[in-house]
């Protein structure tokens, strides 16, 4: 089974994508990811490659959760393209996000959404972008928050580059993580700086830490005055308790 997510760099990834991992661990399907750049925006400089990066970032992220994954960027009309690309690599099944528009709204406004429903001939899954979804969570909320910190951390201390961290940011949103707490937790401290991480306990990083990105862990910590030592120590009193 193969299930084709159109992606656009908005906080309707974070809603098809969670959902299409689980879909995906499911059944054993593979994920094709497909951005399309419109033609107002393929124009800018440096968008063609930035949607590429963002793409691939969110492709890496998946196959790291174990899930076969691809990506494809293209330009032209969304709606029209996610459809010849359906046909291109044979999906069974796309999952997108619509506007949760009714009515007279819907009839005169649209959606590339409503587009690809009419002309696809595979089934579409539209997931309504205005309820709540597991993003909502506070919990992962403060994750996002916390790990978009890790993230500027480490271009503060001149481990990645910009380009880096924004690569690693989409790899974390297409992780299940909010996208948007991400990118403005993120954008925040590199306009005004500040301490990372004194808002948040020493469990809740490590466990988020171990969750999303445990090569972070040591030196990360070590860098907030905690020791491998320690969190070594946690992780055995861990494996004993369980």
């Amino acid at each position: 089974m193969k299930i084709l997510v159109p992606i656009d760099r908005s906080h309707r990834d974070g809603v098809v994508l969670p959902y299409s991992t689980t879909a995906a661990r499911a059944f054993g399907a593979s994920i094709t990811v497909v951005h399309v750049l419109p033609a107002r925006k393929a124009i800018m400089p440096g968008a063609l490659k930035e949607a590429e990066a963002y793409a691939s970032a969110v492709s890496a992220g998946l196959r790291e959760s174990g899930i076969e994954t691809e990506s494809i960027v293209r330009r032209g009309d969304p709606a029209t393209t996610i459809v010849v690309v359906v046909e291109e690599t044979k999906a069974d099944l796309i999952v997108m996000a619509s506007r949760g528009r009714s009515g007279i709204g819907k009839m005169m406004l649209g959606s590339v959404g409503d587009a690809v429903l009419t002309n696809c001939g595979k089934p579409v899954l539209l997931l309504n972008e205005s309820v709540p979804t597991i993003l909502s969570d506070e919990n992962v909320r403060k994750q996002s928050a916390y790990l978009a910190t890790v993230i500027w951390n480490r271009q503060v201390r001149g481990l990645c580059t910009p380009e880096e961290a924004q690569i690693e940011l989409a790899t974390l949103a297409a992780s299940g993580l909010n996208r948007d707490v991400l990118i403005s937790s993120y954008e925040g401290l590199v306009e005004v700086g500040g301490t990372p991480f004194d808002w948040l306990d020493i469990d809740f990083q490590v466990n988020t830490l171990r969750q999303f990105l445990p090569q972070e862990v040591n030196g990360t910590l070590q860098s907030d005055g905690i020791s491998a030592a320690d969190t070594a120590a946690d992780a055995a009193a861990e494996e004993q308790a369980a």
